[in-house]
């Protein structure tokens, strides 16, 4: 009967420890958009305009006198952990946007988000 008592303590306790979970939140650089993206257009939207819409940029590249490349990068994740069995699901959005500035004006930009969802 003491080791019946005990299983099922033990079984009691897996099912509850299981069953506890965690949610996390990350998100790290300018949060970008397809949506906020839109609105850049090119030879006519400047360089304070982005700046307005999207803020200081994580890296300013020099391509020669006359141009400049912007790169904005952004990565939210949202994710669901459990104390025994970990990470059971997970969305991640990526985002990254380049833009070529050309005398204060935008003259090309390029802009890739990427999702990956994972449920157990």
């Amino acid at each position: 009967m003491k080791n019946i008592t005990k299983y099922l303590i033990t079984l009691f306790l897996i099912i509850i420890l299981s069953s506890c979970s965690q949610k996390n939140f990350v998100e790290h650089g300018t949060p970008l958009s397809k949506e906020k993206v839109r609105n850049i257009v090119e030879g006519s939207t400047t360089e304070s305009q982005i700046l307005s819409i999207f803020g200081e940029p994580i890296n300013k590249t020099i391509l020669n006198s006359n141009e400049t490349q912007w790169t904005y990068q952004y990565t939210k994740k949202s994710s669901t952990s459990h104390m025994l069995i970990g990470e059971t699901q997970y969305n991640i959005i990526e985002g990254k946007l380049d833009i070529i500035m050309s005398k204060g004006v935008v003259t090309w930009f390029n802009y890739d988000e990427n999702q990956r969802q994972k449920k157990w």
